[in-house]
């Protein structure tokens, strides 16, 4: 009987998938997002451990240790099994450590979390092999954070792709409030977005 409920439960999950590819604006789901869900369930129904990508590197949601920051969206943590993982914050862009507000969001960031406990809902792989996900410190969504308070841009050319719709205006009300207010980067009379600074830089390292 327990065998037959899986199968049930499997084929309802096909079935989702199905839709999603059928009906893609009907369901508010990002495809990196919904793929998770997926083979997440399929692992439970099968009574399976929830799979990791080809690398080895862990997907899904889990609890770690932050053990180093490296930027303003750049951090290292280590899971309680004791293995360290890179994690690139989702869905933000931090200023680039040689440009103006890099070390202050950097510090920013390293005085909210450095040290601290966190959960970490992994998204995506990049091709850099960094988990890419969002940092969740006591259920606050530090990502959210760090827009809030002007210390990051919203990615919003990756963000469209991958957020849902309340989360990516939730994210936009956040970067707009901390403009209008002046907060951390927003200071300055012309910011200039990381992605700018980093083609800039390599426009230059080519001539």
């Amino acid at each position: 009987m327990l065998q037959q409920w899986r199968k049930f439960l499997l084929y309802i999950i096909v079935l989702a998938t199905i839709l999603k590819v059928w009906l893609p604006d009907e369901i508010p789901v990002s495809w990196p997002q919904w793929n998770r869900i997926v083979y997440q369930l399929i692992a439970v129904v099968q009574n399976q451990p929830v799979p990791a990508n080809n690398e080895g590197l862990q997907t899904g949601v889990y609890r770690g240790r932050v053990v180093s920051v490296h930027d303003g969206d750049t951090l290292r943590i280590e899971d309680t099994q004791g293995r360290i993982h890179k994690i690139r914050l989702s869905n933000i862009d931090a200023p680039e450590i040689r440009q103006a507000y890099g070390t202050d969001s950097r510090d920013a960031l390293t005085a909210q979390v450095y040290g601290q406990m966190v959960d970490i809902n992994v998204i995506n792989i990049d091709r850099y092999q960094r988990e890419v996900g969002q940092i969740l410190l006591q259920g606050q969504d530090i990502n959210l954070w760090m827009l809030r308070h002007g210390y990051a841009w919203h990615y919003e050319s990756i963000a469209k792709k991958q957020q849902n719709p309340l989360a990516y205006t939730q994210y936009q009300r956040a970067q707009l409030l901390a403009q209008q207010q002046r907060l951390g980067l927003w200071c300055q009379s012309h910011p200039v977005a990381p992605w700018q600074f980093r083609h800039h830089a390599k426009s230059q390292s080519i001539h």
